[in-house]
């Protein structure tokens, strides 16, 4: 039984094409309007793709240490984790979320449906391999921090940057990181436009977490929990709202 369903899941998953998972994230089409001026753009994913050069080392570290510490070992999946998950599951009589790694929360939300299922998960499980296989750690991470919704209608980290800090995610410092990366569990409770206190917790933990996986000082961990919060919230419809525009004008 067990080899009929790795059997099954492999062909699977070797026949979706992983390899041009990447290209078709990144994927740009440029919108003109009558006068042949630039009116918008349509991306191929739900945000705009910025590679890992033009993202903050900050966020990138209060992911890993918040989401899968052993990221830059693990083979796409965590043996410890998926225990962990069995064991809640059972508990609670049900499937429940948590235990996956970047890589496996990469392949559920560009390639897969969010039910909870077993079938969904094992699904998760062999495209989370597949993906490490073909993609250096780097290429993964850039997808999965691409991919990553962050509440209120946003996709990835720099349309995040944009909508709750006012700039690029290149820009962001350990407090917006850690802000950012703690809204990962949970988009809506997280939110500091409608939950600041719980934001603020949550960052304080994820600093903490990015001090214990010594990717920042104590100092800085200390700046970063003592600071203040502070907000810029841009809109990041403006894309969507001049795409329709120039659609209508072409």
């Amino acid at each position: 039984m067990i080899l009929v369903v790795s059997t099954y899941y492999t062909i699977k998953v070797k026949t979706s094409n992983i390899a041009t998972l990447k290209a078709s994230l990144s994927t740009t089409t440029t919108i003109y309007d009558a006068d042949n001026h630039q009116a918008g753009s349509l991306y191929a994913q739900k945000g705009s793709f910025v590679e890992l050069s033009d993202i903050s080392p900050n966020i990138q570290n209060a992911v890993i240490s918040t989401e899968d510490r052993t990221f830059y070992k693990n083979p796409g999946f965590s043996i410890k984790g998926m225990v962990r998950a069995l064991l809640m599951s059972m508990l609670h009589r049900g499937i429940v979320g948590g235990g996956s790694t970047l890589t496996q929360q990469l392949a559920k939300n560009a390639l897969l449906t969010q039910k909870q299922t077993i079938s969904r998960k094992i699904e998760e499980l062999f495209f989370a391999i597949e993906i490490n296989h073909v993609y250096s750690k780097r290429d993964i991470l850039t997808m999965y921090l691409n991919n990553a919704y962050f509440g209120n209608g946003v996709w990835g980290v720099q349309d995040a940057s944009k909508r709750y800090f006012g700039k690029n995610a290149s820009e962001l410092n350990i407090s917006e990181a850690a802000t950012l990366a703690g809204m990962l569990k949970s988009p809506s409770y997280y939110n500091p436009i409608d939950h600041m206190q719980n934001a603020l917790n949550r960052r304080n933990t994820v600093v903490n977490l990015m001090l214990q996986n010594k990717k920042i000082t104590k100092s800085e961990a200390d700046n970063a929990q003592h600071s203040v919060l502070s907000l810029k919230i841009l809109s990041v419809k403006k894309v969507v709202i001049d795409t329709h525009i120039s659609l209508m004008l072409l």
